[in-house]
């Protein structure tokens, strides 16, 4: 297979909840629905390069979901906390924000960074899911998949012993730790890099071997390959086709026996055809989301596709 060319279709449009706001993230939540995080204003960072924990002044987000053509929008004003994950979570009923940054400042006293709203904006939880959050993704199951990178596994913001310091946690709906990567000498996560959600497991890409591991019912199976550096990644279920996002690079893989070899590069075009130049990117298992503007694209590695 060589490089090839996709022409996609604008799966939604946020034109009018985008008016005034910045975007921060966006997500496909476990229910197929899709989550977006915006904000109006961007937090400046700690010294000139740390993102804050909370912030000095009050910020106002909104969250929008579209599920099934419909959707909901949670206007929440006066937050203090900076956040850069969102999704749906307990079925789909409560919206999950989470900031990347924690401190610790010591005897118990650490800041909790993830914050579950009900749909019209009412507290309902808050917990720590630890410092240095690189991904987020909440699974079918309700239980939250975070991947780590090297601050907050090495320890930064007053974390002696940082809570994910193996690099890969899953946890529970309330901020229980549920399953913690155990990695090996040789398989030891210092930067995870790309992670994505495949059902209830995970797969992720990671520093320093660059593999790409399958986590399911607790167990990891590693494929090597020779892309390095990728920020996302999208996974077939059965692991046959991985797609790395390397600097808005898309670059196809299949496995072959234990290891995974490129298939080409997939450019993406919209219908006006030009390029589409993605803002923001986020994956969940085979399906690729991509905010171009004000328009959502979606794409599928294991399902259906019209290539020019």
């Amino acid at each position: 297979m060589a490089d090839k060319t996709v022409k996609l279709l604008p799966s939604a449009s946020i034109s009018e909840e985008i008016e005034g706001f910045i975007p921060v993230c966006v997500a496909i939540g476990a229910g197929g629905e899709l989550c977006i995080l915006l904000t109006k204003e961007i937090p400046a960072l700690s010294g000139g390069m740390f993102p804050q924990a909370v912030t000095d002044n009050p910020i106002t987000y909104r969250a929008a979901v579209i599920r099934d053509g419909t959707r909901t929008v949670t206007d929440l004003p006066k937050e203090k906390w900076n956040y850069h994950f969102f999704e749906t979570i307990d079925d789909g009923k409560h919206l999950l924000l989470c900031g990347a940054r924690s401190y610790n400042y010591g005897g118990g006293n650490v800041e909790r960074n993830a914050s579950v709203y009900t749909a019209d904006g009412r507290p309902v939880r808050r917990f720590c899911l630890g410092d240095g959050i690189g991904h987020l993704s909440v699974t079918p199951d309700n239980h939250i998949w975070c991947g780590y990178f090297d601050e907050g596994i090495f320890g930064n913001y007053g974390w002696d012993d940082p809570l994910g310091k193996s690099g890969l946690v899953k946890w529970s709906p309330d901020g229980g730790m549920a399953w913690e990567y155990q990695g090996t000498s040789n398989r030891f996560i210092a930067d995870c890099y790309a992670m994505t959600t495949v059902g209830n497991g995970a797969a992720f890409h990671y520093y320093t071997d660059f593999d790409v591991g399958f986590i399911q019912d607790g167990q990891t199976v590693y494929y090597s390959t020779d892309i390095d550096g990728a920020s996302a990644m999208a996974a077939t279920e059965d692991g046959s086709r991985v797609l790395f996002d390397k600097d808005h690079q898309f670059i196809l893989a299949e496995r072959k026996g234990r290891r995974y070899v490129r298939r080409g590069r997939i450019w993406f075009k919209k219908p006006n055809g030009k390029q589409l130049s993605p803002l923001l990117v986020a994956t969940r298992g085979p399906q690729l989301l991509m905010l171009d503007g004000a328009d959502l694209y979606l794409y599928d590695i294991g399902g259906h596709e019209h290539a020019l």
